[in-house]
This record gives structure tokens, sequence and C-alpha cells, in this order.
């Protein structure tokens, strides 16, 4: 879905800076710089969800790192706990 929003986005970009000012295609060339600008802005806008999906995701994978050490942690007391139990109930 993105790359075919990307594509749209670039080659209306493109097609706006080439036509502007050089064809007149059926009176609508008084709107190419507004559509110039608003191309723009959807590949801006595409370039900020990029990045903000790539922050995202590291985000993720060190919440899920933290996660996993915290889970063997919690594991490793379980297993001290249990390791002592049983060397109390072999004293006694």
């Amino acid at each position: 879905m993105y790359l075919g929003f990307a594509v749209y986005q670039v080659t209306a970009f493109i097609f706006t800076v080439m036509v502007d000012g050089h064809l007149d295609l059926l009176g609508l060339l008084k709107y190419i710089p507004w559509f110039k600008y608003i191309s723009f802005l959807g590949v801006a806008f595409f370039v900020v969800d990029v990045v903000w999906y790539w922050m995202d995701k590291r985000m993720n994978k060190k919440k899920q790192a933290d996660l996993e050490n915290e889970n063997n942690m919690l594991k490793a007391k379980i297993y001290d706990c249990q390791e002592a139990a049983k060397a109390t109930s072999s004293k006694v």
C-alpha cells in the first residue's frame, strides 16, 4: 500500500513540475501550482509516516527486549525460590 501511495505522490509531483509553464491542459494551467504544492505536501506526509513507522518499530523492538529480560529475571527468581524450598525440605 505504501509503495502505491509513494509512486502516486512522486509521479504527481514530477508531473506538476514538468507541466508547470509548458502546457495549457484545457485551461488548468492556473491550478498547476496548487497541485504542485499539494502533491509535495503528500510526499512530505509520506516521508513523515515512514519515519514514524521506523521509530515505532525500533521502540517496539526495545520494549520486546526489555520484556524478555524481565521475564528471564522472573524465571530466575522462581527457580531460586524452588531451589531454596527443595533445600529446606531436604534438611527437615
